[in-house]
C-alpha cells in the first residue's frame, strides 16, 4: 500500500503553531498525535464465522456434483455412449430378435424396463459417506447385478456406469463456480 505525501510550503503560519491547532492544545507545541482506526475485530469475527460456513458450502457442493453427475451418466446412457464417449456395443441378433417381437426401441440404451436406469433416483442415490465425500449407487439389488452385468460381466461390456477426465472437469468447474457464488455472498470483507 502506498501513502501519498503532500508538502506544502508554509508562509505565515509555523511549524509549532500548526500542530497545537491539529491537537487542539493552544499550549503545547511541537507534538502531532496521530490516531488509527481499524475494522479488524469486524474483519476477524468474518473470519471465524466463515471458517465455520465453509465445510457446509462445500458438502453442498459435493452433494450437487453427484447430482450432476448422475444427470450426466443418465444422459449419455439414453445416448448410448460410455463412459469414454464411444458409442455402446451393438446387441447381440438374438436379443434385437426379441426387442422386435415385444415392439421394444433396439436403439442400444440400457433401457428394457427402465427399472436400471430408474433405481439411480437422485433423492436416494446421491448420499454423502464421509467428510466431503459422496457417492452413487443403485437402490434396488436386482438391477445392482444388471448393472454390474452390464458393466464388467458381459461380453462386450457397456461400461455406462463412471466417468472421464472430461466429465471429471465439467463437473469441477461447476463445483468451483458453486462455491464462489456462495463464498461471493457470504462477502468476507467490510
Amino acid at each position: 500500500m502506498a501513502i501519498q505525501l503532500l508538502l506544502v510550503p508554509l508562509r505565515a503560519v509555523g511549524m509549532a503553531r500548526l500542530a497545537s491547532k491539529m491537537r487542539g492544545d493552544p499550549k503545547t507545541t511541537g507534538n502531532i498525535q496521530l490516531g488509527v482506526k481499524t475494522n479488524s475485530k469486524q474483519i476477524q469475527k468474518k473470519l471465524s464465522s466463515f471458517q465455520k460456513v465453509l465445510p457446509r458450502i462445500i458438502d453442498k457442493g459435493v452433494k450437487q456434483a453427484g447430482f450432476q453427475l448422475l444427470d450426466i451418466i443418465r444422459t449419455k446412457t439414453a445416448k448410448g455412449i460410455d463412459i469414454r464417449g464411444r458409442k455402446f456395443a451393438p446387441y447381440s441378433s438374438g436379443y434385437l430378435k426379441k426387442l422386435n417381437r415385444e415392439g421394444k426401441k433396439t436403439a442400444v440404451d440400457l433401457f428394457y424396463t427402465g427399472r436400471m436406469l430408474g433405481s439411480l433416483s437422485p433423492s436416494s442415490t446421491v448420499k454423502k459417506t464421509g467428510k466431503h465425500k459422496v457417492s452413487l449407487a443403485f437402490t434396488n439389488a436386482e438391477m445392482r447385478q444388471r448393472a454390474l452385468y452390464n458393466q464388467v460381466l458381459n461380453d462386450p461390456k457397456r461400461e455406462f456406469f463412471g466417468f472421464n477426465k472430461k466429465t471429471e472437469k465439467i463437473i469441477n468447474r461447476s463445483f468451483n463456480r458453486f462455491v464462489q457464488k456462495e463464498l461471493r455472498k457470504f462477502k468476507i470483507w467490510v
